[in-house]
């Protein structure tokens, strides 16, 4: 079973949506389900990386802290609108 999908919007440059269109087209996809495998694969790289980072730290002594110094810099602290 799969998890549940999320809704996500956001413009990217023509030449991007035009890539993939034709890759979509060229294959037979659907340009959505191409658009959400491909952040799906970033997504699990860049999750990789962390965790690589991580048995770094703790292999060096160091605190697998999110390469960040101060509070707000992990996402737990909201910051002030402009």
């Amino acid at each position: 079973m799969s998890a549940p999908l999320k809704e996500l919007r956001f413009g990217v440059p023509e030449s991007v949506h035009i890539l993939l269109n034709a890759r979509a087209t060229a294959f037979d996809e659907d340009i959505g389900a191409l658009a959400r495998k491909i952040l799906t694969d970033w997504a699990k790289r860049e999750a990789h990386a962390h965790r690589v980072a991580a048995r770094l730290f703790r292999n060096t002594g160091m605190q697998p802290e999110l390469f960040g110094e101060d509070s707000e810099d992990d996402g737990s602290a909201r910051k002030a609108p402009k």
